[in-house]
């Protein structure tokens, strides 16, 4: 009876080859975590001009993922806090984590009243959602001249896009503007005049927005003397601990004390699963 004779060098390149390449499309899954989560999150605050002593669920620009949460990633240039909602640059002008708000501006019309960015202002599918009542203001242009007479619509001295002058409109409210395009910006804290000195000083008073994130977990953590993050599988706050495990809801199991299953870096529990490890 021939018998056939297992050569284990291609064998062995076989799984050499696997194991590069499941380490490359997967590498975080053969990081166990350790205290440097515990480290690389909280161990400072942000802290850029007026605003400052701000944590999670925040993180600085440049800090790790998992360190906040989706969509709070605050920038500081030139002493001065921006963050990014839905491609759209504001500026911070405060944040209260106690109530879970913060004051914010478009950048872009700060100066001028006059939009750079072609962009509305909205918060859907973002963290967001306003805290205080706010006007509807529309930046429009090519608009018919029938509609600017009908509406008396209020010119923006040298505020010009493509060529076309800009013009005002309050509460549109998505009707048809007979326009070839718009720009919504809320505002706040305005008396309703359309004197642009008086609404350039309400855009640059900002308005109120308010993070829907539960800090509930959170507590728990930090009282537990733990560091919050994200865990990017289940999409909710975890916490970092300095000892073992070193991700969990709390930090409360006792030092030196070891879960009966390894515990796996945050947001790729599900990568271990799908490739049978």
């Amino acid at each position: 009876m021939n018998s056939q004779t297992l050569s284990w060098p291609p064998i062995l390149s076989f799984l050499s080859f696997t194991t590069q390449f499941l380490f490359l499309q997967f590498p975080l899954c053969f990081s166990f975590p350790d205290a440097s989560f515990y480290h690389s999150c909280g161990n400072t605050t942000f802290d850029c001009g007026s605003i400052a002593g701000i944590g999670y669920p925040f993180r600085g620009h440049g800090e790790p993922e998992y360190c906040g949460y989706p969509g709070l990633d605050l920038h500081c240039q030139d002493g001065i806090a921006t963050v990014y909602i839905n491609n759209v640059k504001y500026s911070v002008l405060d944040i209260d984590q106690a109530t879970q708000t913060m004051k914010i501006a478009r950048e872009d019309i700060l100066e001028s009243v006059c939009p750079q960015d072609l962009v509305n202002t909205t918060l859907d599918n973002s963290p967001f959602e306003y805290a205080s009542s706010v006007d509807n203001i529309d930046f429009v242009y090519g608009c018919s001249t029938w509609f600017r007479l009908i509406l008396s619509l209020l010119p923006i001295p040298s505020c010009n896009i493509s060529g076309l002058d800009v013009y005002l409109v309050v509460g549109s409210r998505g009707l048809d503007l007979s326009c070839e395009s718009r720009v919504t910006v809320p505002v706040a804290g305005w008396d309703g005049s359309f004197d642009l000195k008086e609404l350039r000083q309400a855009f640059r008073g900002g308005f109120k927005v308010r993070w829907k994130v539960d800090s509930k977990g959170c507590e728990k953590c930090t009282g537990s003397k733990g560091r919050c993050g994200f865990d990017f599988v289940n999409e909710n706050t975890t916490c970092f601990c300095p000892d073992p495990p070193f991700v969990s809801g709390t930090c409360s199991i006792s030092t030196g004390s070891l879960p009966a299953t390894a515990p796996t870096q945050p947001g790729i529990v599900q990568q271990r699963l799908s490739v049978g490890i």
